[in-house]
């Protein structure tokens, strides 16, 4: 017997602050098994009932009741499998957006890019803007990074070098290597898989 697949927006309004750095929150419910494709950010995964597995490149986790992770979804999809319904959230972060919550999950999400993170458990789907105002956290980098990411997404690859560096107002390598500490990749490659997103 297969379950009907319902994914729908997430009914109360995201808190404006937060907009700059994500997407969107996702509700997953009424289904048995669900993909999540790669979007060129990374998700968090909320489980708000009963366990479940995630399947990464045909590895699989398991997500208990109430638990989060956070994944890196830039390139590959992602599966959800269940024995029973799913109600999951899925918390779509825009480019580096998830590094402003995450900060002292970046190293470790860099190091095993295909390895999700475990976060704290009973994150609750009516309390996800106070949540994420608590984490957020002000960028150290010498460039806005989230006004890059924006353009990256708007002109895929075709984006102007000389604009992004105008913006960053740093050496072309020095860009690189930061983009690469937020993101995990080089600003070329993440316009080249926005591009692609984006078809």
């Amino acid at each position: 017997l297969l379950y009907y697949l319902r994914i729908r927006s997430y009914t109360i309004a995201m808190d404006k602050k937060l907009k700059k750095y994500i997407e969107r929150y996702d509700l997953i419910q009424n289904c048995v098994t669900y993909e999540l494709m790669p979007n060129g950010g990374m998700i968090v995964l909320i489980n708000q009932e009963t366990n479940c597995k995630v399947l990464i490149e045909n590895k699989a986790y398991k997500l208990e009741s109430f638990q989060a992770i956070l994944i890196n979804a830039y390139e590959v999809s992602v599966s959800i499998q269940s024995n029973e319904k799913l109600h999951l959230i899925a918390i779509r972060f825009k480019g580096a957006g998830a590094s402003f919550f995450y900060e002292e999950q970046m190293d470790e999400l860099m190091q095993t890019p295909k390895e999700p993170i475990l976060l704290e458990k009973n994150i609750l789907e009516n309390e996800l803007d106070t949540y994420f105002k608590n984490r957020l956290r002000p960028s150290k980098l010498p460039f806005n990074i989230m006004k890059i990411i924006d353009l990256l997404d708007e002109q895929g690859s075709d984006y102007n070098v000389d604009e992004v560096l105008a913006i960053a107002n740093i050496p072309r390598k020095t860009l690189d290597k930061m983009f690469n500490l937020r993101t995990g990749l080089t600003f070329k490659t993440y316009a080249t898989l926005t591009e692609v997103s984006t078809r």
